[in-house]
């Protein structure tokens, strides 16, 4: 496998904030009971990885979702913890994707409506989502109304980094502070920092990170080829439909017409 200078480069600079270091990290159990711990207010003593890196596929022909961390509590309840570096604009949406797809794994793991697990999608977002400078916005569905809660077991929980609002514990602000490259001289920064020490110093998941870095690399020129295929097919489609004949569109378009048939043939 050809390593490039450029991912070589961004290897070295990988820090928490980085997805791919970020799901190592939270694969320690300890950490992970640790983390989730903290952001759900009490403490959870046991926890169970359904995968490594946990992949829902709606349908054959759907988009399918890799979820960062995907565990189980002793209780059931189904936690998918996320991170995010970038504002994308449809964070609020995913949120709400992410949970029916969980729900969907968990029916057709044959769980009953009335018995689907608790689940908590958490995003760790390296800025404020809401703008309202707060640690962390917890939601859940309610009646607007009445003072209701729909009690139907499902959370949606947005970390900021960037917070200076609200009651959360120390340790979660310790948390949020590695996030964004800042590790103190406590106890649990310390033991975060050496986490991410330990991955990049593993040939293991320096091997692990270039494959992932060149199926991102594949994936993106997959993705641009079919972008000009369904154009070209868009074009041919439209001249197509003004009665001109495959030599005619050929030469506009400036292809050859071997070209323009296997096109019409997809």
């Amino acid at each position: 496998m050809k390593v490039t200078e450029e991912v070589q480069k961004k290897w070295e600079n990988l820090d928490l904030s980085n997805d791919f270091v970020f799901k190592h990290v939270l694969r320690n159990p300890d950490i992970c009971k640790r983390v989730l711990s903290e952001i759900m207010g009490h403490e959870i003593e046991k926890i169970e990885f359904s995968a490594y890196e946990k992949t829902i596929d709606a349908r054959l022909d759907s988009k399918g979702v890799r979820l960062d961390v995907y565990v189980k509590d002793g209780n059931g309840t189904v936690y998918n913890v996320e991170m995010q570096s970038v504002d994308k604009k449809n964070i609020k949406k995913r949120g709400r994707y992410y949970h029916s797809l969980i729900d969907l794994d968990l029916l057709e793991k044959g769980a009953d409506y009335e018995k689907l697990n608790k689940s908590v999608v958490i995003f760790v977002c390296k800025y404020d989502v809401f703008g309202l400078g707060r640690y962390q916005y917890t939601f859940h569905s309610k009646c607007e109304e009445e003072n209701l809660d729909l009690e139907d077991e499902s959370t949606t929980i947005f970390l900021n980094t960037k917070g200076t609002v609200g009651d959360i514990s120390d340790e979660l602000k310790i948390f949020l502070k590695a996030i964004d490259g800042i590790f103190t001289p406590d106890e649990f920064s310390a033991i975060l920092e050496k986490e991410v020490a330990n991955i990049k110093n593993s040939q293991e998941r320096r091997a692990e990170y270039m494959l992932y870095e060149l199926n991102i690399k594949d994936a993106e020129k997959r993705g641009i080829e079919r972008g000009r295929e369904e154009l070209l097919t868009e074009k041919i489609n439209k001249k197509l439909q003004k009665g001109k004949s495959i030599e005619q569109i050929a030469e506009e378009l400036e292809e050859s017409v071997e070209v323009i048939e296997k096109m019409l043939e997809k």
